[in-house]
């Protein structure tokens, strides 16, 4: 596995692992209040400023995941914003995916890093795609049944953090939900990234649950999730501590300021911020891949 020494542009090695920090806080920051994990941003910026090979990559971001849902997730159940059934019923197909992804990347596509590099861009595009077209308004009252959702009881209610509202939501199409919990995975274990793209707009889209409580039940199960891949990764020798470390202590940092501003600021600013840099993130992705960027 070796050590690896984070460049950037021939910069002091301190000068650039500063840089690598400061990316890092503001993917925890930006993942954990939109409860998509930081990986999005994350991986683009150690592929085309660091020059790291995307495995490596994808590997620190994934256990920079696990930071995100460490430091979000335990606020999010203790004030009544998680659905910890809902939870658990996706991630019995969101830990599979994130297992049989990760398996994919370290042996079909082990040397296959160009291949990672394009494909993260059609994934990026979708994630904010699906992020632009989730609802800013409430939930439906009266939703499709659902008798699944209805056995499981996977309804719920929670508190507004800025109004202070009590209201209640009905889920349904949980079958739809599960199989967009089982892409999400998939898309977590080959790529790094949470698998929140997926699961916060249908949940929030398709399943009739609010925002920030989608959000705040997939930071709940993208640590799960990530977990399963980065054992992968860590025996097939691509988590690199000099890049891994000060990764996951940024993003842990990050998280907890994301988290707060998650709760407070509107869904609107949120949503396009997210969109925004998706976007540039996917034109860097496709001049690197084409070797239009070192």
């Amino acid at each position: 596995m070796g050590f690896v020494v984070v460049t950037l542009g021939g910069l002091d090695p301190l000068l650039a692992l500063l840089v690598l920090v400061v990316i890092a806080f503001a993917a925890g920051t930006v993942g954990a209040a939109l409860g998509v994990g930081g990986g999005l941003f994350l991986v683009p910026a150690l592929v085309l400023l660091f020059g790291i090979d995307i495995h490596i990559a994808i590997a620190a971001s994934i256990v920079s995941v696990i930071a995100t849902s460490s430091a979000a997730a335990s606020n999010d159940v203790q004030s009544g914003l998680t659905n910890v059934r809902l939870a658990m019923f996706l991630e019995t197909a969101t830990a599979l995916g994130g297992l049989a992804g990760a398996i994919v990347a370290v042996t079909v596509l082990a040397n296959q890093s160009n291949i990672l590099v394009f494909a993260f861009v059609p994934v990026v595009l979708i994630a904010a795609a699906l992020m632009a077209s989730s609802r800013d308004r409430d939930t439906v009252v009266d939703p499709p049944p659902d008798l699944l959702a209805r056995r499981l009881r996977l309804d719920g209610e929670y508190v507004g953090p800025v109004t202070g509202i009590r209201r209640r939501y009905r889920v349904t199409r949980s079958g739809v939900g599960l199989g967009f919990a089982g892409l999400a995975g998939v898309a977590s274990g080959l790529f790094g990234i949470g698998g929140g793209i997926f699961k916060v707009p249908a949940m929030n889209t398709l399943m009739n649950v609010p925002l920030r409580v989608a959000t705040a039940t997939s930071t709940f199960m993208i640590g799960v999730t990530a977990a399963a891949g980065a054992l992968v990764y860590l025996f097939a020798g691509d988590v690199v501590l000099a890049v891994v470390a000060p990764v996951v202590l940024a993003v842990f940092f990050g998280t907890i300021l994301g988290r707060r501003y998650g709760h407070t600021a509107p869904v609107a600013r949120l949503k396009v911020l997210f969109v925004g840099l998706l976007v540039v993130a996917a034109v860097l992705m496709v001049a690197r891949g084409v070797g239009a960027l070192p």
